[in-house]
């Protein structure tokens, strides 16, 4: 109650923190599951010190995962800090418990291959996509001759969704600004895309 009761004096009428919680595949970085955004401000903190929410994460096979934190808008500048509160359910008691099912929002039936951003890139992109079972997984970027640039991902991958960064600065010398293709082939599915590189 005392840090909650610090938070709403330091903030003031106006102020406002918006940010969501995933849950990421510690080894990997897979987003596995995305929670609903939360909006902190003077008028609701202390009313969320009495939620708590547990994640069923049944389904989630043998993986070590981790929660993350992302800060998505804020109107002021606030200064942020990890804490590991251990204590007894008594101590803490909350009034409202939600439980949060690992497979509710996964639901990856289908590869998919998105659009790179940003595009055009300098130097640095990100490449997003799915995979509805698991397995080997390429991705590579070819230059628009057909030649391989580089590959992102070789590797066994369980079923998710996946993001990686290509940052065209890491390769090598002879790349230049141009139109380039990137190819995903996982399972029976292989896709491409094209995207604009400008240096």
């Amino acid at each position: 109650m005392k840090a909650s009761l610090t938070a709403v004096n330091s903030l003031s009428s106006t102020d406002q923190l918006i940010f969501k919680i995933q849950l990421i595949d510690e080894m990997s970085g897979e987003v596995l599951i995305e929670y609903d955004k939360i909006t902190y401000n003077k008028g609701n903190v202390i009313p969320y010190e009495k939620i708590s929410s547990q994640i069923n994460t049944s389904g989630i096979g043998n993986r070590i995962v981790a929660l993350k934190l992302i800060i998505v808008n804020t109107n002021f500048d606030p200064e942020y800090f990890a804490a590991d509160i251990k204590a007894d359910a008594k101590i803490l008691r909350k009034n409202s418990n939600t439980e949060i099912s690992y497979k509710g929002n996964l639901a990856v039936e289908a590869y998919d291959l998105a659009q790179n951003y940003p595009n055009p890139s300098n130097p640095s992109t990100t490449i997003k996509y799915q995979i509805p079972n698991a397995g080997n997984v390429s991705l590579k970027i070819y230059d628009i001759l057909g030649r391989e640039v580089t590959t992102l991902v070789d590797e066994f991958k369980n079923k998710g969704r996946y993001g990686v960064s290509f940052n065209a600065a890491s390769v090598s010398q002879w790349i230049t600004s141009g139109v380039y293709i990137y190819k995903l082939s996982a399972g029976n599915s292989v896709s491409s895309k094209k995207m604009m590189l400008i240096k």
